[in-house]
């Protein structure tokens, strides 16, 4: 017996030209049925989705890393120049 069982259901209608392309794609896919293409393809997309937002979040804490560094490396050489006006 299933622990989770999938108890909601979604309704939603289709075109006639929609509803061939679906079934196309379910076919070309070797899906079991429509009802588990779609909800594998739904599914799907959430899950690239919520990644997608994880690698921003990562891409974002990226560029402010890169930007400290690059803030440091401007103060490492602004010193580096202060020191060799010094020396002359």
């Amino acid at each position: 017996m299933t622990t989770n069982p999938r108890n909601r259901i979604v309704v939603f209608r289709l075109r006639h030209d929609e509803y061939q392309r679906l079934k196309e794609a379910c076919e070309n896919a070797g899906a079991r049925s429509i009802s588990d293409f779609t909800r594998n393809e739904v599914l799907g997309y959430l899950r690239s989705r919520a990644s997608a937002g994880d690698v921003h979040h990562r891409v974002a804490a990226l560029e402010q890393q890169v930007e400290v560094m690059r803030f440091q490396l401007n103060h490492l050489l602004e010193g580096q120049s202060h020191a060799g006006l010094g020396q002359s």
